[in-house]
């Protein structure tokens, strides 16, 4: 059974239509990439995955179970958690608070005290300013801070949004390893990332959109060797 089934789905912004009978399939530890213009529907896909946005056509379905009319914080229970674009850390808690808000959907403190350790394992630098304020800490630091906060919720599934937006290529290096590394642990990866060639360098299958419709999809190697996708998305003539 697939982990991630998105079915025939409409999704507007008021008057205007954002997603066209989108559908796709995520399998069970796969890294799969969306691939897309500004404003093709990605970012309004993981949205509506996770509840943001309700569509007014079709179905998530989650592990089999019908998702689509859940409140955020009940999709966030089944195992699905999304690291937003732009971060959005809360800039006034430290790191260690951040953390345990990612937990916000848990009661068991002494296993959430344990996975923040495991964190920590992951993510060193940020056990060295575990006390700092979030908003004072580099762009890089608040990316990893906002997979790790992520993380804190245990989910199955994975959304990242731009994650290395605004990033150097050396730590945009050390973002991609990370993502790896978490789907090694068994997380499976929803990646939407304006580097077509770094997402598709990680992933194990991709999706390509264009205005709102999946107009084809393929492993990533065969998207690399595809000519509209190195010509469009690759800058290869």
């Amino acid at each position: 059974m697939a982990l991630l089934t998105v079915q025939d789905v409409h999704t507007s912004y008021g008057k205007i239509r954002a997603l066209h009978g989108v559908s796709l399939v995520v399998e069970p530890g796969e890294i799969v990439c969306l691939i897309g213009a500004n404003g093709a529907g990605k970012t309004t896909i993981l949205k509506t995955i996770c509840g943001l946005i309700k569509p007014s056509q079709g179905k998530i379905l989650f592990a089999g179970e019908d998702l689509t009319r859940l409140p955020p914080h009940e999709i966030v229970r089944r195992g699905i958690a999304l690291v937003p674009e732009g971060r959005q850390v809360f800039s006034r808690m430290t790191i260690q608070e951040n953390l345990e808000m990612g937990a916000f959907t848990r009661t068991n403190r002494p296993a959430i005290a344990a996975d923040i350790e495991k964190i920590y394992i992951l993510f060193p630098r940020l056990k060295e300013r575990r006390k700092q304020l979030s908003g004072t800490l580099s762009g890089g630091e608040q990316q990893m801070l906002a997979i790790a906060r992520a993380m804190m919720a245990q989910p199955r599934l994975l959304l990242l949004d731009e994650p290395s937006m605004g990033l150097s290529p050396i730590l945009l290096e050390s973002i991609f390893a990370t993502i790896l590394e978490i789907n090694r642990q068994g997380i499976t990866v929803l990646l939407v990332e304006q580097n077509t060639f770094a997402s598709l360098e990680i992933a194990h299958r991709g999706y390509v959109i264009q205005t709102g419709k999946i107009v084809f999809d393929d492993s990533a190697a065969g998207l690399k060797d595809n000519d509209m996708v190195k010509k469009t998305y690759l800058g290869i003539a």
